[in-house]
C-alpha cells in the first residue's frame, strides 16, 4: 500500500467515522491530536477537546461523570467515555509563567481570551460494534486521535452499559437530561433488595412504581407489603391528578411501563377485641366493617381529594370498596383478620417470638398434652405449678412461657365474634396484598406477632405449593421500616431472645425463597438499624439521600457519598452484582402513579 493510498484510505475512514457519529448522536468534539493516547496496565483514558462555541450552548458539559462517545477511526467501533477531568483555562495565560508577577499587575477583563478549547479527560468504559446487535464488551482498544466525540443517544447508552435488559423498568439513567432507561429481568427480584435513605428522599416512591411496574407487566406476579408505616393501604385510591407535578410524573411513569388506570387491592386488616367494641355493632355484618374502615382511614383522604377538585364515586359490595373517577377505577377488598387459637394452638411455641429457645420447647410438648383446650384462656388456666414440676421445667422457662402466653392474650386478636378471612385463601388469590399494621395503631409487640406470623404462614403455604409443583407466580413481600421487625443484635436480654429468633427466620426464608419464588424488598433509614443478615443476602441496593457515612458504608466512594448526601429527592445510586459497572445513579418519577399522600403538608 502506498503512502497516497494509505492517506485517501484513512481520510475515507475519518468521513464514515463522522458519518456514524452523526448517526448515534450529538456531535461535540474529537479525540485531542496533540495530548498522547495510551492503554496498558494503569491506563485507560482518552483526551477529548471541545470547541468554545458547544461548550458554552451545551450546560450539561462542565460537569464530573457525564457520558460521552467516540467512534474510533480506524476500527468504527464506538467507545463509551466517562468524563473524570477537564483542563480549562484562559488564552492569555499561555503568555506567561505562572510564577510571573506581571500577569497579576494589568489583569483585565477579556472575553476574547476565554474562548479556547476545553480539554476533557475520559476514562473508557465499553465498546460495541453499533452497526450489530452483539452486546457491549469492555473498551480495550486505543483511540484514534481526531476521531469524532459525540453526546449519545439513550438507546447507544442502554446497549453500551447493558443497563436495559428486562421488564420491569426502575427509572433513567441519572445523567444530563437522559432518557436511557434502566431495567432489570423479573427474576433478579428472587435475590433480593435494600432501599435505603432518609424521610423523603423517594423510598416508598420507587417502591410504589416498582409495584405498579409488576401489576402492569406481569401477569401473574404477586406483591405482599408488611404496612407498619401507613403509605400503602390506600394505594388503590387515585394519584392527586389536580396537581401537574403529579401530572408529568405520571408521563414520566408512563413512558417506563405503561399508563395505570385501574388497580384492585387486598388488604388483611388485623382486628382486636378493644375495636369490635369500640367500632362494631354486635356481630356486625361484612359491609358495615367495610364502612367503617371507609370512615375511619380513607375518607379523610377521600375528602383531601375532593377538596382539591376531583370528583371521586365510592360504593360498597359486602367487603368491597370501589372507587370511581375520571380515568381512574379501584377496588379495595377488605380481609378482616384474627387469630383463631384452634388453628395456631400447633404453631403457638413460634408464634411469640420472645420465646426463649427452651420455652419454644416445652409449650410444644405442652400444647400436645392440652389439645382439648379450645381457647387461649383454657391453656393458660391448664398450666398449673405440678404441670412444670412434671416435666421438670425450670423456674425462668415457665415465666416465659407463661409471660409469652399472657402477652399474646393480652393482644385482643384471639377467637372474636366477627367476620374473617382465611390468610391462605387471601394469599393465593390477590395480587396486590397489603397487611395493615398501622391503623387503629397496634402497640409494637402486636405488630410484630402479626408481621413473624404472616411471613411464616407464608413460607409454609409456598413451601407446601412447591412440593405439588404449584408455584408458577413470584411473590414480591415488601417490609418498609423493616429495622422494627428485623433490628440489629443489641439490647437487653429478651430483645436478644426476639434477635435471634427473627434473624434465623428471615435467614432461612432469604436463603430458601428463590426456590419458592420469594423475593423480599427491605426499606429502612439506616442499614446499621438492621440486622446483618438482611443487608448481607440483600443483592441489590439503591441507596437514596442519606448521610455520607452511610453512603460509603454500602459501597459508594466517598465523593459520591458526599455529593449524595445533598441529592434532590428521586435520585438513588443502585449498587449491583447484575450491573457491568457495579453502579450506576438513578432518577425515579415521583410521585408514584398510585395513591400517595402527604396530609402533613397541607
Amino acid at each position: 500500500m502506498t503512502t497516497d493510498e494509505l492517506y485517501q484510505g484513512m481520510r475515507d475512514r475519518i468521513g464514515r467515522a463522522r458519518t456514524l457519529a452523526v448517526s448515534l448522536g450529538k456531535l461535540v468534539g474529537r479525540v485531542s491530536k496533540y495530548v498522547p493516547n495510551k492503554i496498558d496496565e494503569e491506563n485507560l483514558y482518552v483526551y477529548v477537546v471541545i470547541d468554545p462555541e458547544t461548550y458554552y450552548s451545551a450546560d450539561y458539559l462542565g460537569k464530573m461523570g457525564i457520558l460521552l462517545g467516540s467512534v474510533d477511526i480506524r476500527t468504527l467501533q464506538l467507545v463509551l467515555l466517562r468524563v473524570v477531568g477537564y483542563e480549562r483555562s484562559d488564552v492569555s495565560s499561555s503568555l506567561f509563567n505562572t510564577n510571573d508577577l506581571l500577569p497579576k499587575l494589568v489583569e483585565d477583563e477579556d472575553p476574547g481570551t476565554l474562548i479556547s478549547n476545553v480539554i476533557l479527560k475520559c476514562e473508557m468504559l465499553t465498546r460495541l460494534d453499533p452497526l450489530s446487535k452483539e452486546e457491549a464488551v469492555p473498551a480495550d482498544i486505543v483511540i484514534e486521535p481526531q476521531s469524532p466525540v459525540i453526546i449519545p443517544a439513550s438507546e447507544i447508552i442502554e446497549r453500551a452499559l447493558g443497563i436495559n435488559r428486562g421488564a420491569l423498568k426502575l427509572g433513567y439513567l441519572d445523567y444530563a437530561n437522559s432518557e436511557a432507561k434502566v431495567g432489570i429481568g423479573p427474576e433478579e427480584l428472587n435475590f433480593h433488595s435494600l432501599v435505603v435513605g432518609t424521610t423523603g428522599a423517594g423510598k416508598t416512591s420507587f417502591i410504589k412504581n416498582l409495584i405498579s411496574s409488576i401489576l402492569l407487566l406481569l401477569k401473574e406476579d404477586q406483591v405482599m407489603v408488611l404496612d407498619a408505616t401507613g403509605d400503602y393501604y390506600h394505594s388503590f385510591l387515585p394519584p392527586d391528578l389536580t396537581s401537574e407535578h403529579v401530572r408529568n410524573s405520571m408521563k414520566e411513569f408512563s413512558k417506563l411501563s405503561a399508563p395505570i388506570e385501574s388497580l384492585e387491592m387486598d388488604v388483611i386488616f388485623p382486628i382486636t377485641r378493644r375495636w369490635l367494641w369500640k367500632n362494631l355493632r354486635k356481630n356486625g355484618s361484612e359491609e358495615e366493617l367495610s364502612r367503617v374502615y371507609y370512615r375511619l382511614y380513607l375518607q379523610p383522604l377521600v375528602n383531601y381529594l375532593e377538596n382539591k377538585g376531583m370528583k371521586l364515586n365510592v360504593s360498597f359490595e359486602n367487603l368491597k370498596i370501589s372507587v370511581e373517577t375520571e380515568g381512574w377505577r379501584s377496588s379495595l377488598n377488605l380481609h378482616p383478620f384474627f387469630f383463631s387459637f384452634k388453628e395456631v394452638k400447633r404453631i403457638l411455641h413460634r408464634l411469640n417470638p420472645y420465646f426463649s429457645e427452651q420455652a419454644s420447647h416445652f409449650l410444644k410438648i405442652l400444647t400436645r398434652e392440652f389439645n382439648d383446650s379450645n381457647t387461649l384462656d383454657e391453656l393458660i388456666h391448664a398450666l398449673d405449678e405440678s404441670t412444670f414440676e412434671k416435666l421438670q421445667i425450670h423456674k425462668s422457662t415457665r415465666e416465659n412461657i407463661l409471660r409469652g402466653l399472657y402477652l399474646l392474650r393480652e393482644t385482643g386478636l384471639f377467637d372474636l365474634r366477627a367476620p374473617r378471612s382465611p390468610f391462605s385463601t387471601t394469599l393465593k388469590s390477590g395480587r396486590f396484598l397489603v397487611v395493615d399494621l398501622y391503623n387503629q395503631e397496634p402497640d409494637d409487640f402486636s405488630q410484630k406477632i402479626l408481621a413473624y406470623y404472616f411471613l411464616d404462614r407464608t413460607f409454609q403455604i409456598r413451601e407446601t405449593m412447591m412440593k405439588k409443583g404449584e408455584v408458577k407466580n413470584r411473590l414480591l413481600i415488601v417490609i418498609d421500616e423493616a429495622h422494627r421487625f428485623f433490628p440489629s443484635n443489641h439490647g437487653w436480654e429478651e430483645d436478644s431472645n426476639y434477635v435471634r429468633r427473627v434473624a434465623s427466620k428471615i435467614s432461612t426464608m432469604m436463603r430458601l425463597g428463590r426456590r419458592r419464588k420469594i423475593g423480599f424488598l427491605f426499606s429502612t433509614h439506616n442499614p446499621s438499624d438492621l440486622s446483618d443478615i438482611v443487608v448481607q443476602l440483600a443483592n441489590t441496593k439503591l441507596v437514596f439521600r442519606t448521610s455520607a457515612e452511610i453512603g460509603e458504608s454500602l459501597g459508594l466512594t466517598k465523593s459520591e457519598a458526599k455529593l449524595l448526601s445533598w441529592e434532590k429527592n428521586g435520585v438513588a445510586y443502585m449498587i449491583s452484582p447484575w450491573l457491568r459497572q457495579g453502579k450506576l445513579k438513578l432518577r425515579i418519577p415521583i410521585p408514584p402513579p398510585i395513591g400517595h399522600y402527604d396530609l402533613s403538608r397541607t
